[in-house]
């Protein structure tokens, strides 16, 4: 039984797809597309841990589940489907809906389809049509906005996915074999490991949303439909860090120098993406530069585990559970945006989506009796495993992130307020429940967890001293917000401060359209006459113009894997130059 239910949970949407092109069935394959995560949470329900070789399939494919992913595939399959019971209603007048279902079944199928997958060929084939989907998803509307940040973001998944071909092969390479089982013996001693987790940690980073990488996210998630935008933040970055997990041996081998860098990316992503997020003027892009400051947390939590792989237990379950609480608190905030922006006739109906948009910031913040507080409380419990050093700093360091965040909630709440907002129709009794389950789910998920007491992060974790230590940041970001609120000169001062959305999107494609300008100027020149009339000054053992000096070099490259890389690398940063030097 636990076998068919993972092929049907690819097969599911992927056979939707397939009727999607007779119009006389779109109708049908809207309805039924909200019951596509099913099988997925009916296989999470079964609690067997399966495995399904398909040896027909690409290179011999492995599908099945494992504890890990049976946790992403649960909050994974669940925000799908209250996600795609918000948009029937949401985009129920839309004129793209039609196209917006397609990409979404398409989107879906490889987001399930790459936590079932057992073997690199198919995680990859699944990670891509993940990506490439969701492109469809962030330029629905046709907005100018929409294009360009559909542009950047295609050109930085198709960079990542370079990377990760790359490592792939070398891994490879290096194993014999492309199931994840079987890294952990063939990477263990390696002299490849450091370059295969740096173009692995680079190429998941970018969809993780780890800084400097992190541009696309404060872009697409503003152009993206709101139920789209829900599960990019809530479910899709998540995969990045699935990535990590399989592709690289963690909790086997110490990684001491690529531990430090995640642990130091981690903490400026949390800082640094969090002051920015709160000069932004649009929700949801506080919202998507709230993700990136607390997939930096996930990113400290990762890093000490790179660099103490013994407490690979503790950590791995703390950010499980860091992951779990994070998708649905940041979906139910996703979606409250677009309850927000609807007309809500009822002064009773407003006091509790305003409840609710409340109690799920909060909750993002670390609000006791919620998964917020459980979650942060279970990070800074890992932190500890960490080296001396590093886990005294993080012992201060993550308290203090409360701070930032909840300024950041703040900033979100102005922003959104339900009597600010009535822009997007009536509120549906459908999209009602989405939302409102996904938001009673931030205090269900700390209430589950007492029955499971994995690491001291729920019900014990309710002593006044570490209640106390959850709640001062809040309460320092509270007076920080009330010395603005007295103090309108130093507010005014403050809102002129503005750093445009995507920060880092601005001089990435300033830069890349001058370095395209001078390559082309280059590619003109070298192609002009007078530079082949001078092809006779160069001695004649450098001629290339023949053919079979030309196959010569390829032989040699095809043979040298490090030539072969090395020539790999320079397609990616020429590729990078063509496509942001067009933005």
């Amino acid at each position: 039984m636990s076998a068919s239910l993972v092929l049907l949970t690819v097969i599911t949407p992927l056979a939707l797809v397939i009727l999607w092109p007779a119009r006389r069935c779109r109708a049908w394959v809207g309805r039924l597309g909200l019951l596509a995560p099913l099988p997925a949470i009916l296989l999470v329900a079964a609690g067997e841990h399966v495995v399904v070789d398909l040896p027909w399939l690409l290179l011999g494919s492995r599908w099945g589940v494992d504890t890990t992913g049976r946790v992403f595939l649960g909050f994974t399959a669940a925000l799908w489907l209250a996600a795609g019971i918000f948009a029937r209603s949401y985009l129920a007048d839309d004129p793209y809906r039609d196209r917006f279902e397609l990409f979404w079944l398409l989107t879906m199928s490889g987001n399930l389809g790459l936590i079932v997958a057992q073997d690199m060929v198919s995680f990859l084939l699944f990670f891509t049509l993940m990506s490439f989907s969701a492109y469809g998803l962030i330029t629905h509307d046709h907005r100018a906005e929409s294009l360009r940040a559909g542009r950047i973001y295609i050109a930085l998944a198709i960079f990542g996915e370079i990377l990760l071909f790359w490592a792939a092969v070398l891994t490879v390479h290096q194993t014999g074999s492309f199931n994840f089982s079987d890294l952990a013996r063939g990477l263990g001693g390696s002299p490849l490991l450091n370059i295969i987790a740096g173009l692995v940690l680079v190429g998941f980073g970018i969809k993780l949303g780890m800084m400097p990488l992190h541009f696309w996210l404060p872009l697409a998630h503003p152009a993206a439909p709101t139920p789209a935008s829900a599960v990019l933040s809530g479910a899709i970055i998540k995969t990045g860090l699935l990535g990590m997990m399989r592709f690289l041996p963690i909790g086997e081998v110490a990684m001491y120098e690529w531990g430090a860098v995640c642990i130091a990316v981690g903490i400026a992503s949390a800082f640094t993406a969090a002051l920015i997020g709160l000069t932004q003027h649009n929700p949801k892009t506080v919202l998507a530069y709230s993700s990136v400051s607390q997939m930096g947390l996930v990113s400290i939590g990762l890093g000490a585990t790179l660099m103490a792989p013994a407490a690979w237990t503790t950590i791995s379950a703390a950010i499980l559970l860091f992951v779990v609480h994070h998708a649905v608190t940041k979906a139910a905030l996703f979606l409250g945006v677009g309850v927000a922006q609807a007309n809500i006739a009822s002064q009773t109906n407003r006091t509790l989506v305003t409840a609710g948009l409340v109690l799920t910031a909060l909750a993002l913040a670390g609000l006791p009796l919620t998964s917020g507080f459980a979650a942060k409380n279970a990070l800074k419990y890992a932190a500890a495993a960490a080296p001396e050093w590093w886990a005294l700093s993080l012992g201060w360091l993550v308290p203090l992130t409360g701070i930032t965040t909840t300024l950041l909630v703040c900033r979100f709440l102005y922003l959104v307020w339900p009597s600010r907002q009535h822009s997007h129709g009536s509120l549906s009794l459908p999209m009602a429940v989405a939302w409102g389950v996904l938001t009673a789910g931030t205090v269900l998920v700390f209430v589950s967890l007492g029955t499971a007491e994995i690491i001291p992060a729920t019900w014990s974790s309710l002593a006044i001293v570490k209640v106390w230590a959850a709640t001062w940041p809040m309460l320092g970001a509270g007076t920080i917000v009330l010395v603005l609120c007295v103090h309108p000169s130093l507010r005014a001062r403050l809102q002129k401060i503005r750093i445009p959305a995507g920060d880092l999107a601005v001089p990435v494609t300033t830069i890349s359209g001058w370095c395209l300008q001078v390559w082309t100027k280059v590619v003109v020149v070298g192609s002009s006459a007078t530079i082949r009339k001078l092809r006779g000054w160069f001695p004649r053992g450098l001629s290339l113009h023949s053919p079979h000096r030309l196959i010569r070099i390829e032989q040699r490259l095809g043979a040298d894997l490090t030539a072969g890389f090395l020539v790999g690398l320079l397609v990616v940063v020429m590729f990078a130059l063509m496509v942001f030097g067009k933005q």
